[in-house]
């Protein structure tokens, strides 16, 4: 009966501190609704910075038209080939993504960089090889898009208010 009654107040203490109020660390004062439609994305050049420039433009509602705030973004592909088979072939690349952000307006400018890896298999036929490297760019565009968006939102824009 008494791990019972232990538990239970437990439970009691852990209710009490979660109902009282505390707003967490990692919050941003800055809301999602702040940002929408409000950047304008620069087409990005290559097939990374092609799916990265929708899926940014998707999430902060870009529907064209003149904007307060640009987002300037350059991007660094490089490939790795690795992991080598027994008859001594590469069987998988890595594909590193490195982008510079730059969010201006007219009197401000705000920029960070970001990495993110991948890599995919080229062990199989040329077609399934093209294929596993149109999904690998996708999926390094999505991380790319992620960690921009996520250090858009966390980040101290005041300014932008």
């Amino acid at each position: 009966m008494s791990l019972f009654k232990k538990n239970i107040c437990l439970l009691i203490l852990i209710f009490i501190i979660s109902s009282c109020g505390l707003k967490p660390i990692y919050k941003s004062n800055l809301d999602n609704s702040l940002l929408e439609n409000k950047i304008s994305i620069e087409n990005i050049d290559s097939d990374v910075g092609f799916y990265l420039t929708q899926k940014l433009r998707y999430a902060l509602n870009d529907f064209g038209g003149k904007k307060k705030l640009k987002l300037i973004t350059e991007i660094r592909i490089s490939e790795r080939k690795y992991s080598f088979s027994t008859s001594n072939q590469e069987t998988r690349v890595e594909i590193t993504g490195l982008i510079n952000c730059k969010i201006v307006d007219i009197n401000n400018k705000y920029s960070f960089y970001l990495t993110e890896k991948v890599s995919y298999d080229i062990s199989q036929s040329t077609l399934a090889n093209k294929a596993a490297e149109t999904n690998a760019k996708e999926r390094l565009a999505n991380l790319l898009s992620k960690a921009v968006l996520t250090n858009i939102y966390h980040s101290n824009l005041n300014w932008v208010k």
